[in-house]
């Protein structure tokens, strides 16, 4: 019997890799339902002075959009058509749902939509703009062409304000212009500057002020370089009153009611002049008192109006907040209607959880007793938990293997809880609040450790020129810890981990502004404590160390929009923490940084990178923990929009943690040893010790939360053992990890 062996030219692959490219373009490319009379919009060309447009107003304008996909592959549009051709049933009607319907060229929404382009540049300052438009189609496709030539912008060289009432016109000389000399004759910057000179004068005392009493006069007859505006408010266009209005009387009802009678058994004038009707004295006069920003006898001040609904809807004790403002007698009448809240409430939440390197569930129960001392107290009652995959435990034998159980009371006053003469009087605009609670809490982690943590704390924060401020100046915690493994063969950072008390002073400011299409976030954290106690000579109580710590971080983002609802995001990161009594010379535990997981490296599980130049042998050890007290992290993504709620990004994270670069005590073995002088901070090597990676995100918007898968790639891996660092140059499959999450990394 003879045998022949089957040859392959080395031409098929190419030949079958190039017929099944074409056959998934043709049939995904859904030019299937065009035709010649009816083509399909593939592209909208917009050009501003010969250049391809830059700016998301410009597509946002289009009343037609191509449908989405990559080169001539429409899987959306193909995704419809094949629910078309099912039918009216559960998949047929799936699959339309998911998809897109065709984006049929119409030559009606063309032309509206070259108008409107026009239209849109001539408000942006360019008032001899023009524009030419086509339509170029082959065969079923179309394609549309916009060229807009803008022509100079017209700024504004002169600003000028004046009213036609006298008593207006001597306010306006107090009026902060927010239209800046140099910037372009903007129909939008007009329009604001028009609310804002409206809300000028509300604020200010004029309550009949509206919209319709400003407008503007433009003279562009010198260029586009020489072009002057003048506001013009002019109260008597509408018959309006063009004098100051004070509110003479001020009624607020706590006990309202929509569907019953409002009886009035109690009523109490407050010492600032405000009447309070019950029903029954379930508010303390002086608590509404402090919680309303109106004055009795004072102008009318349309900002502190809107100042007092936020605060009283903010207390947690109301469920309605109408405030009513009329005229009479030749005054004004402020009534505040609040619905309160049931008495005692009880509810229950469940959230998915994705951070950390691991998923689950996790979930409260929370008992409310609001209105505890009838001045707008709550009491809290709360009991939750967490069931979670947890992806760096060597546990086989549960697909659940790390638990959280927590018990907590709790108590909220909408108020700075500290004597009056170390509360400033302004401190009633600032929402302040003061939150005392205790709470326990039991972790497990399986085949690693059990954790017990009882807490003590009392929080006062406030929120002022939009920052917000939280200061904790007493928090006692007792953390005990029992090791499922024997801690002998436990890796070095397991020192980390013992039993300890933390009496801490703690501070953190975050603050978020915007600036044209880019948004800032600030996050800055300082932690101190055990200082008290070591002046008193207390550095342990019944065994357990009072540890001395001081702890700050720094947390930096930047979201910066792009052309087509696309964004690149960026944060940066950096963390350091100090101790002084630890006996061993490591920073406990609660109070170190880790690496890894889902926000920040994720190339890296969570808690197996790091510190410095590890070996990545010992960061793939059973039961291995690593975490540092110098953290290290700059991230950066390219965020965009697949098909409605799909979104994708595509990202790079860099840094590290490190050691300090001290003397350690203990018995360590010849790895722990290692580990150690490999982790150790240094100026002239920290920036080679850099882990890199990239990676592709997907991310789906279910509304009210968003479930994120990140792939991420291995670049540079400081600890690298028998390969090169750059192990992106011979990847191998450890180098891969998926990172879940939910919500964005940040």
């Amino acid at each position: 019997m003879t045998n022949f062996t089957a040859k392959i030219h080395r031409f098929f692959y190419p030949v079958l890799f190039g017929g099944t490219l074409l056959f998934i373009t043709s049939s995904c490319s859904g030019l299937q339902q065009a035709t010649t009379e009816s083509p399909l919009l593939v592209k909208n060309d917009i050009r501003i002075n010969g250049r391809p447009t830059l700016s998301d107003d410009d597509y946002d304008i289009m009343r037609q959009r191509p449908n989405k996909g990559l080169g001539n592959v429409r899987m959306f549009l193909s995704l419809y058509g094949l629910g078309s051709k099912i039918g009216d049933n559960a998949t047929g009607n799936w699959l339309k749902r998911i998809g897109e319907p065709p984006a049929f060229f119409d030559s009606v929404a063309f032309e509206a939509t070259a108008a409107q382009l026009q239209q849109h540049y001539f408000n942006l300052g360019y008032y001899l703009v023009e524009d030419t438009a086509f339509a170029e189609q082959n065969g079923k496709k179309v394609v549309a062409h916009y060229q807009i030539n803008t022509g100079p912008q017209y700024n504004i060289s002169a600003y000028n304000l004046r009213s036609t009432s006298r008593f207006i016109d001597s306010a306006l000389a107090h009026y902060p212009k927010e239209l800046e000399l140099g910037g372009a004759l903007n129909a939008q910057r007009i329009e604001d500057e028009q609310l804002a000179l409206t809300n000028f004068l509300k604020d200010h005392g004029y309550f009949t002020a509206q919209l319709g009493w400003v407008y503007f006069e433009i003279d562009t007859t010198g260029g586009p370089n020489a072009s002057e505006i003048t506001g013009v408010v002019d109260p008597f266009i509408f018959g309006g009153l063009d004098e100051r209005q004070r509110i003479s009387k001020i009624t607020v009802r706590p006990t309202y009611s929509f569907q019953e009678e409002n009886t009035v058994n109690d009523s109490t004038r407050t010492v600032h002049g405000i009447d309070v009707l019950q029903n029954d004295r379930l508010f303390r006069p002086g608590f509404l008192d402090e919680q309303i920003y109106l004055e009795r006898g004072a102008f009318y001040d349309q900002n502190l109006l809107r100042t007092t609904y936020k605060n009283l809807s903010s207390l947690g004790v109301f469920q309605t907040v109408e405030v009513n403002v009329q005229p009479k007698e030749n005054a004004l009448h402020a009534t505040l209607n609040l619905v309160p809240l049931p008495k005692r409430s009880v509810s229950a939440n469940l959230e998915g959880l994705g951070n950390s390197g691991s998923l689950g569930v996790g979930g409260s129960f929370n008992w409310d007793n609001r209105n505890l001392f009838k001045g707008g107290e709550t009491l809290r009652l709360s009991l939750g938990g967490a069931l979670t995959e947890q992806r760096n435990s060597s546990s086989t034998s549960w697909l659940i293997d790390a638990r959280e159980l927590n018990a907590g009371v709790s108590l909220h006053l909408p108020k700075l809880l500290l004597p009056k003469t170390l509360t400033p009087p302004q401190a009633k605009f600032w929402r302040p609040k003061t939150k005392l609670g205790t709470q326990v809490a039991y972790q497990y982690r399986a085949q690693e450790f059990n954790r017990f943590n009882f807490s003590t704390n009392l929080e006062y924060s406030w929120t002022r020129q939009g920052a917000k401020h939280v200061f904790n100046p007493a928090q006692l915690s007792f953390v005990s810890i029992n090791f499922a493994n024997d801690t002998a063969l436990a890796p070095f950072l397991f020192v980390g981990f013992q039993n300890i008390i933390f009496a801490t002073t703690a501070y953190q400011y975050t603050k978020s502004w915007s600036n044209d299409k880019t948004r800032y976030f600030l996050n800055a954290s300082a932690k101190s404590g055990g200082h008290l106690a070591r002046l008193s000579g207390l550095n342990e109580w019944n065994g357990n160390p009072v540890a001395q710590f001081a702890k700050t971080g720094l947390d930096f983002r930047v979201y910066r929009s792009l052309v087509r609802k696309r964004q690149l995001a960026s944060r940066t990161f950096l963390g350091v923490t100090q101790s002084w009594n630890s006996p061993s010379g490591f920073v406990p535990f609660e109070q170190s940084f880790f690496m890894g997981g889902a926000n920040d490296l994720r190339g890296w599980t969570a808690y197996h990178f790091g510190p410095g130049a590890t070996s990545e042998d010992l960061l793939q050890s059973s039961g291995f923990f690593s975490a540092a007290p110098i953290k290290l992290v700059q991230s950066f993504e390219y965020r965009f929009t697949i098909q409605r709620a799909i979104k994708g990004a595509v990202f790079l994270d860099a840094g590290n943690m490190w050691l300090f670069n001290k003397t350690y005590t203990g018995t360590f073995t010849s790895a722990q040893e290692a580990a150690i002088e490999a982790g150790t901070f240094g100026w002239d090597s920290f920036y080679k010790q850099l882990g890199i990676n990239t990676g592709y995100g997907l991310r789906y918007d279910l509304e009210f939360f968003i479930i994120r898968a990140d792939l991420g790639l291995k670049i540079h891996h400081p600890g690298a053992v028998d390969r090169s660092n750059w192990v992106i140059t011979a990847p191998q499959l450890r180098d891969f990890n998926l990172a879940l999450g939910i919500g964005y990394p940040f």
